[in-house]
């Protein structure tokens, strides 16, 4: 439903935040510290009164799964469990190697990111040792076969896979253990210290411990700390710094399938007209915009965050008047109406997010005029409290929550007045470090707005508009970016919502 601001919900699309604790580290304008790196192409008191109103306030910053669940049998996200069978049924992968010369196969990207934690894991002191790879389709079918026949098929069916159904057929998944045979095919294995390792490391080179203690209701497998699954090294740090336990869980549960923002790459703005649009991402595009709102005219600045933490995306609106207002989406679509988080806000530049991972909610990021940065906590999934001045000498630039290096920690990117772009790595618990310039030439960009899985699944990166409203997209790497590209034009009179 589209509806103007003074009255009922916008659909309007937001990203999950989390609440804030004041920063460890003060921040200063002035340091320009760090060694820059190359540039992608790119051309308190008035606002205390927030602690005293009523209403939600954001969630975490990372974003709900960006994408539906993957059923393509090829794909290295494939999804496949007692409910998915893949598909074809009797899929073959046509690339399998042989996994580190032990005879037994995977897919040949899955046997090069298994060679890379092996030998990780040996210079760690570890020793491992693969057990099995790849199953065909009628491997699979004799062994579930057998095991139905020795335990009867209601246990089987918690410790093996029906044909067609068994993650080992998409030459994807591994068995791993001690490389001097200890706790094999056991339990046990993961409290060895080759295990724990396993389990704290696989996702640096794209696995996961596919069935996780406590999650066979999720999984329908018992326990298995030795089963690998390589998804890639992309999804499997999303998985991680979002503290997924399953792919279940990734692809799955995301009750926002029938609310009006989607997904973390969707992009929503306001046009000359007062209009709430949202367009939708696909194929690494912005797709053509729908309505989902009107009179929208005197918005200063929005963001799309998951305000209440229940797994839908809300709307964050500061106004002109200085009325800092949420909108709760609802998950068949459209909002509630306008709840106040606080007055005060007019002459404030404002950010939303996480910056301490253990906290539910997210907070505001923000300074006045003064330069002083301010840090307003959520404690409760209600209204903000009193500020943190949080650093000093903020005055004129940009603030912007993401997680530039991909270590799920939110970290500050500010452009400083003369066109650096500076970084702010944080921690993870309220605290970031001195800046570093990770790009120049910013000035002439006069939109930061965070995206996730505009590129593909687990993907983040940065939509920022240049002055002559060219719209272009950052990809970012793990501490890199990605090569800079044109996503949009005529984009100048839109407000954009971060």
């Amino acid at each position: 439903m589209a509806a103007s601001h003074h009255t009922s919900p916008f659909r309007v699309r937001r990203r999950r935040a989390g609440a804030r604790v004041p920063l460890a580290v003060s921040l200063c304008a002035a340091l320009l510290l760090g060694t820059p790196v190359t540039a992608p192409a790119a051309g308190g008191t008035a606002v205390a009164h927030a602690a005293r109103t009523a209403g939600p306030a954001p969630a975490t910053v990372n974003p709900l799964p960006s994408l539906p669940p993957v059923f393509t049998a090829g794909s290295t996200a494939v999804l496949v469990n007692k409910s998915h069978p893949l598909n074809p049924l009797r899929y073959a992968p046509a690339d399998l190697v042989n996994a580190r010369s032990s005879g037994s196969y995977l897919r040949s990207e899955a046997a090069g990111a298994l060679n890379s934690l092996f030998n990780a894991a040996a210079n760690a002191g570890h020793g491992l040792a693969v057990v099995s790879g790849y199953r065909s389709y009628d491997t699979q079918a004799a062994l579930y076969d057998y095991y139905v026949r020795t335990y009867g098929q209601a246990y089987a069916d918690t410790i093996s896979a029906k044909p067609g159904y068994s993650e080992h057929q998409t030459g994807l998944a591994v068995d791993i253990g001690n490389a001097g045979g200890s706790c094999g095919l056991s339990t046990c294995f993961g409290e060895t210290p080759a295990g724990r390792w396993v389990a704290a490391n696989a996702y640096r080179y794209g696995f996961i411990v596919r069935y996780p203690n406590g999650y066979s209701g999720t999984t329908g497998y018992s326990y298995e700390p030795w089963h690998l699954r390589y998804i890639g090294p992309t999804i499997a740090a999303d998985m991680r710094a979002r503290s997924y336990p399953t792919l279940e869980h990734y692809f799955a549960g995301n009750p926002a399938a029938g609310a009006t923002i989607k997904s973390g790459s969707d992009l929503v703005a306001v046009n000359s007209a007062g209009q709430l649009l949202r367009y939708a991402a696909g194929s690494g595009k912005y797709l053509p915009p729908t309505v989902i709102g009107g009179g929208w005219s005197n918005l200063k600045q929005g963001f799309v965050v998951d305000w209440n933490a229940d797994g839908v995306y809300d709307l964050l609106a500061q106004w002109k008047d200085g009325k800092l207002g949420y909108y709760r989406g609802r998950a068949a679509g459209g909002f509630e109406a306008q709840r106040a988080v606080g007055w005060g806000w007019g002459d404030m530049t404002i950010t939303v997010g996480k910056m301490n991972r253990s906290h539910k909610y997210p907070g505001v990021l923000g300074f006045k005029p003064d330069g002083a940065l301010r840090y307003y906590p959520n404690t409760s999934g209600g209204a903000l409290s009193t500020f943190a001045i949080v650093g000093w000498g903020w005055g004129g630039r940009t603030i912007t929550l993401a997680d530039w290096n991909n270590d799920g920690n939110n970290d500050i990117l500010s452009q400083a007045p003369g066109g650096a772009l500076l970084y702010y790595r944080g921690n993870g618990t309220g605290g970031v470090a001195a800046s570093t310039a990770i790009g120049w030439g910013w000035h002439t960009m006069n939109v930061l707005a965070p995206s996730f899985g505009f590129s593909g699944i687990g993907t983040r990166g940065l939509t920022a508009r240049k002055n002559d409203g060219t719209l272009y997209y950052y990809g970012f790497g793990n501490g890199s970016w990605a090569p800079a590209r044109v996503v949009g034009n005529g984009w100048g009179p839109m407000q954009v919502f971060k």
